[in-house]
């Protein structure tokens, strides 16, 4: 081979390592690098001492566990994925209205239950966003509410990297 084709060759090398490294490096941390969220102090409520857990940290734990072993591998909270991005879906179902007796949260719920259950009573948002990916969404019919609202809050409040009171 000669030099200037060698050459080639070992940059085009060099930058496939470059991209690799970056594409495992984004994968492993992509909510651990924001800037934390600054919430304004209020005079009326006294500070919680650091070691103290409050329910929306614990609530915010237990969010980021089942997020990271349910939702992670097709979902980010800020950028859209295999699946979009999440942060602001809980409002997005919320306007997408009420329909059949249910609301959009109920509806959102249900869609991450089991999507085919929203799709198949034709609600309208349900079925404008089915065909997102060539993917599937997963069903999680064993999440319960709760667990539903933990992942929502962490969701939410991922923007920080920390536990933040929700209102």
């Amino acid at each position: 081979m000669n030099q200037p084709n060698r050459q080639r060759a070992e940059l085009a090398v060099i930058v496939l390592f470059i991209i690799i490294i970056s594409i495992l490096v984004w994968n492993i941390t992509p909510y651990t690098s924001m800037p934390p969220r600054v919430e304004p102090v209020t005079e009326s409520a006294p500070s919680p001492s650091p070691t103290a857990k409050t329910p929306a940290d614990e609530q915010w734990k237990h969010g980021k566990e089942l997020f990271k072993s349910n939702c992670a591998s097709c979902h980010n909270p800020k950028v859209a994925q295999t699946g979009p991005a999440l942060m602001g879906v809980a409002r997005r179902w919320e306007d997408a209205g009420s329909y059949q007796g249910k609301t959009g949260k109920q509806w959102l719920y249900a869609w991450i239950k089991d999507w085919h259950e929203p799709v198949g009573a034709k609600y309208p948002y349900a079925v404008t966003i089915q065909n997102y990916s060539p993917s599937e969404m997963n069903m999680f019919p064993t999440l319960k509410d709760e667990d539903i609202d933990a992942i929502l809050h962490y969701v939410e409040a991922s923007q920080a990297g920390q536990p933040v009171a929700m209102h």
